[in-house]
């Protein structure tokens, strides 16, 4: 095994995903609670009616460069992490997995198919 394969912790990698995607939910949670302390709830969802199809062209995009670059990124992403090539290579053959795990989970809870179907 090579220094550059030994450095990579997949662990303290998850943690800090995990850590990221926590504080990033806290800090969209504190900021629409805020508007909603500041404008209240009616203005702050006639907001976001208005701003929802832009959000849902974003999202979709996003994912679609996301996927479309996927190879660019992955290999940025273990450059940037020291990553060894077989955990690499695992990511670049898990595009597609990814790319429908988004979009299931966009048109589960994004398109509110979930609850529409629990109604």
């Amino acid at each position: 095994m090579t220094e550059q394969e030994s450095t990579f912790d997949l662990r303290r990698a998850r943690r800090r995903i995990l850590l990221l995607s926590i504080v990033l939910f806290a800090m969209v949670t504190l900021v629409i609670l805020t508007l909603i302390q500041l404008y209240g709830f009616e203005s702050v969802r006639e907001g976001w009616d208005v701003i929802a199809p832009a959000v849902i062209a974003i999202k979709w995009g996003g994912m679609a460069v996301l996927i479309w670059q996927w190879d660019s990124f992955v290999r940025w992403i273990a450059q940037r992490q020291r990553m060894g090539d077989d955990y690499r290579d695992y990511l670049l053959g898990m595009r597609w997995r990814v790319a429908i795990a988004l979009v299931i989970l966009e048109v589960l809870f994004g398109q509110n198919l979930l609850a529409y179907l629990l109604n």
